[in-house]
């Protein structure tokens, strides 16, 4: 498994309103497995996405944006740690790359 990191890490607030920093797919993959909320679409992608940047397949980027979708999804709270810029929507995230 491939060590693999954002280049700025998230932050979630969970739904009991506390927050929780993510810096990698190896932590959202460990959160969506053991702790999501609600499983939709996005989940599934986020899922894929974060296992396949694992394996180097994607980039860790792309997994980043899907666990932000998945987020959207699942009404979890999530902005960018170093300009605190809330994310609002899955549509705006991939808009970006996709």
């Amino acid at each position: 498994m491939k060590v693999a990191l954002w280049q700025v890490p998230l932050s979630i607030t969970l739904q009991n309103g506390m927050p929780r920093r993510f810096c990698g797919p190896y932590e959202a993959l460990d959160f969506l497995e053991n702790e999501w909320p609600n499983h939709g679409k996005w989940y599934h992608r986020a899922t894929r996405d974060c296992r396949a940047a694992l394996s180097g397949i994607l980039s860790a980027e792309v997994a980043r944006d899907s666990f932000v979708a998945a987020c959207g999804e699942a009404s979890l709270g999530c902005s960018d740690v170093q300009t605190g810029f809330a994310f609002e929507s899955a549509n705006a995230v991939f808009r970006r790359h996709h």
